[in-house]
């Protein structure tokens, strides 16, 4: 199942990627947690797995990956930058790292001034994940870039779920609407999980966001905004993580539009 992490910058969807990856490896799956964030440099360390290479330097960078993506939005998937049937042993050995079990693949990132927009890096992240095939039950985790652009780069019609976290703030409760909107469009289900949850903003989020589609609450955590502040690994046990692990484990997912 493909498992895409949405919400604003700040909301904490990095955290609950990499504390989701951690809960559902300990209950026996096989996870795959693939970064998408072009511009968040600290995944890796909040699962404590050593950086790879990421994918899109792999493939020959921009001028390699855009000429071997379709020149429109109207054009079929194109079969010279992946196979119709992807599997992780198809990707460079050096684009995948990981620890405990969890694998970790960095789509691409903006390192330089001037280097364009992250479009390519969008596009690159739609087309594998249309083609990557989970095998033996595996979850892949999409940690996507901050705000509802991976939407406009269709990157959500390709995945299962989308699980939208939503912060305390006016702007995350929008947004949570917007996601909501597109969602529909894209014929994907969305679900939430409302973060840095306490008894000052609990009413107030309830009434902002369909509890029917609220699947966990997390409360604010001293040790885990520590550790994200700090860029340490996540080692703590969240039992409110388990929430969203135990709707994963029963969930079927809707059949998607071809919307790609």
């Amino acid at each position: 199942m493909k498992i895409l992490i949405s919400g604003k910058g700040g909301s904490g969807k990095s955290t609950i990627s990499v504390l989701l990856a951690k809960a559902l490896k300990s209950a026996g799956h096989p996870v795959l947690l693939v970064d998408a964030d072009e511009s968040n440099l600290s995944l890796h360390r909040l699962l404590g797995a050593p950086a790879p290479e990421n994918l899109m330097k792999e493939m020959g960078g921009r001028e390699g990956v855009r000429e071997k993506l379709p020149r429109s939005k109207a054009a079929p998937a194109d079969d010279r930058l992946f196979a119709k049937d992807l599997s992780l042993d198809d990707l460079p050995e050096s684009t995948l790292t990981g620890i405990d079990g969890i694998k970790l693949l960095v789509m691409g990132k903006i390192e330089h001034f001037g280097e364009g927009c992250a479009c390519l890096i969008g596009s690159l992240s739609r087309t594998l994940l249309s083609k990557l095939q989970e095998k033996d039950h595996t979850y892949v985790i999409i940690d996507a870039e901050a705000g509802i652009e991976h939407f406009g780069r269709r990157v959500d019609a390709a995945c299962d779920l989308i699980i939208g976290v939503v912060d305390p703030t006016h702007e995350s409760f929008s947004m949570a609407t917007r996601m909501a909107q597109m969602a529909a469009t894209a014929g994907v289900d969305i679900r939430y999980v409302l973060n840095k949850v306490d008894q000052r903003v609990e009413r107030i989020m309830d009434a902002k966001i369909d509890s029917t589609r609220v699947i966990a609450r997390i409360p604010s955590h001293e040790a885990i905004f520590t550790a994200s502040l700090e860029g340490r690994p996540l080692e703590i046990d969240s039992p409110h993580i388990r929430g969203v692990l135990t709707f994963l484990e029963s969930y079927q997912p809707v059949t998607r539009l071809n919307v790609l």
